[in-house]
């Protein structure tokens, strides 16, 4: 089966799963989650196939932006559908899946730069592998955090809409967030220090802009942890300090990128 045809299908099974989530978010079905469960996963194979293949060169994996995006959305994709077997999560993929479908196609679309790591890079395979998980488990993150957000504002001024029928209760949804946000600070710390021993040069390859502002998210979500169990942070103010390093950690990770293969790159 070829790129095109894998990433035509993931983009139907992306959007069916999506059309399903929609509906019951609107009560016009009940939640199946044994269904929806089964569609995203073939969403998410046919994904996972589609990636490998365009990846996959000669020289080695081909990590290039249109690429990595398509790799991140990925596994957040399986990451909610693994995830909402076991918490209320269901309806992040009203956010989550439309995603996958744009990096899907831009992936097939777009050819953008290459940067090929050569197999024998096993430290450096390991550091991006880590990167790639933690990226997307802050991201699942932040998603989480817009909805803890909205769902705060939407109580304190005593709204009781959809959004807010459809969420669970203030208290799960902030427990779930800072679960996400304990998950992705050890794999931040594990691809930070892998990064540190097996990324050669960091001002040569243009990623010491990626490396300081992943250490800055790095305090923020330390420091986010840490005032949840001293002070007992929660609320719109675990929600902006979220989102605030949900931000700078994309910045340095995709900006570094789009800088570094669009801009910096073809003027060398």
């Amino acid at each position: 089966m070829s790129v095109v045809t894998l990433s035509i299908v993931a983009t139907v099974f992306y959007t069916i799963a999506t059309a399903f989530q929609y509906a019951v978010y609107e009560g016009k079905t009940p939640q199946r989650p044994h269904l929806a469960g089964a569609v995203g996963f073939l969403a998410v194979a046919a994904h996972a196939v589609s990636v490998w293949l365009l990846s996959s060169t000669s020289l080695g994996a081909d990590f290039g932006f249109f690429k990595i995006i398509s790799i991140i959305s990925l596994f957040l994709s399986a990451l909610i559908v693994s995830f909402a077997y076991i918490k209320p999560v269901h309806n992040l993929k009203l956010l989550i899946y439309p995603i996958a479908i744009i990096t899907v196609i831009a992936a097939v679309s777009f050819k953008g730069p290459t940067q090929v790591v050569e197999p024998g890079h096993v430290g450096l395979m390991a550091h991006i592998t880590l990167s790639v998980i933690a990226y997307s488990v802050f991201s699942l993150a932040g998603l989480q955090a817009l909805l803890l957000y909205a769902q705060n504002k939407q109580l304190k001024s005593h709204m009781t809409g959809r959004l807010v029928k459809a969420l669970p209760p203030l208290q799960t949804t902030e427990d779930i967030l800072f679960e996400m946000i304990w998950t992705g600070l050890i794999l931040l710390t594990l691809a930070i220090v892998t990064g540190s021993f097996f990324v050669e040069d960091l001002f040569a390859q243009h990623l010491v802009h990626k490396t300081a502002l992943s250490i800055l998210s790095w305090l923020i979500f330390a420091l986010l942890a840490v005032g949840r169990n001293l002070w007992g942070w929660r609320g719109l103010l675990a929600a902006r300090l979220t989102i605030g390093g949900c931000l700078l950690l994309a910045l340095g990770f995709l900006g570094s990128k789009i800088a570094l293969e669009f801009i910096i790159q073809p003027k060398i």
